[in-house]
């Protein structure tokens, strides 16, 4: 898999000697094609946004948000530093990371994968998502290495285990695909509690107790769509359940849920209309 995935990345750079034959040959819709692929391939990957929200959670709080970093064939650490430049100038009490940092990732890569988030002077809580585990690397087992790294860069991972910042509780959920997403943690915790949740996947929120604690759920996994093709993208994110988020704000049940697109790519290099994304959430009461 890892050596296609070097095939599609390298062989993507094919793209402009096929457009200048394209032009020279007449073919201007199929150039026109290529010129947007040339955008999703090359441009809008390294670009990286900063949204701001306001969600109405009870308490007062301001945390950086990021997830699906994907570091790997696709993307390389360069990222990291541009992320950590830019929420450096924010403000926020913490960046929080909803998981997928890698993809095919090579153990021996891992050691000073992380170092950048070393400059952050503000906490850094993170969990890990499915790219990141076991599940899907069968064959390198990986998922504590990157945990180890991750911790040795600053970067507190929070698997089913729960920290009080502020008075404010941020419970770390496990990957939704790994089947470690104890959500039985969260009886400890009443309607009273200062709760935010943290995790990978959408589909956890699905399986909240019918009276669920948390103020607010954070998740990251659907990429924003990734490729947003109208009418199309949002019946394609990888969610096993039937609602369709993709990025923002939503209400599930009693629950506040918020999507996070994301950082990198999976599958394909590429993004269309949904560029890399530092939300930045300012809680009020």
């Amino acid at each position: 898999m890892t050596n296609i995935k070097y095939l599609i990345f390298y062989g993507s750079w094919f793209v402009f000697p096929l457009l200048y034959i394209l032009v020279e040959n007449e073919y201007y819709f199929l150039a026109f094609l290529s010129l947007l692929f040339m955008y999703a391939r090359f441009i809008e990957p390294k670009i990286l946004l900063v949204h701001h929200y306001q969600i109405k959670t009870g308490f007062k709080a301001k945390y950086a948000l990021i997830s699906d970093i994907h570091l790997g064939v696709y993307t390389d650490a360069t990222i990291l530093q541009k992320i950590v430049t830019k929420v450096q100038t924010l403000k926020v009490d913490a960046l929080l990371i909803a998981g997928d940092f890698t993809d095919s990732i090579q153990k021996e890569k891992l050691k000073k994968l992380f170092d950048a988030f070393r400059e952050l002077k503000i906490p850094i809580y993170a969990v890990l998502g499915n790219h990141d585990c076991n599940c899907e690397n069968p064959d390198t087992l990986i998922q504590d290495d990157i945990a180890l790294a991750l911790e040795n860069a600053g970067v507190q991972v929070l698997t089913n285990t729960a920290v009080t910042l502020h008075d404010i509780t941020i419970l770390g959920l496990g990957s939704h695909r790994a089947k470690e997403d104890d959500i039985s943690l969260l009886h400890r915790y009443t309607k009273e509690d200062k709760l935010i949740v943290l995790t990978h996947n959408p589909d956890t929120v699905l399986r909240y107790p019918p009276a669920s604690p948390a103020k607010l759920t954070l998740v990251g996994h659907t990429h924003g769509g990734q490729v947003r093709i109208p009418f199309i993208y949002k019946y394609i994110i990888p969610i096993q359940g039937k609602v369709l988020w993709d990025q923002g704000l939503y209400h599930y049940r009693d629950n506040q849920v918020f999507v996070t697109s994301g950082i990198g790519t999976v599958g394909l290099p590429l993004r269309f209309f949904i560029p890399p994304t530092i939300d930045v959430l300012e809680l009020y009461d």
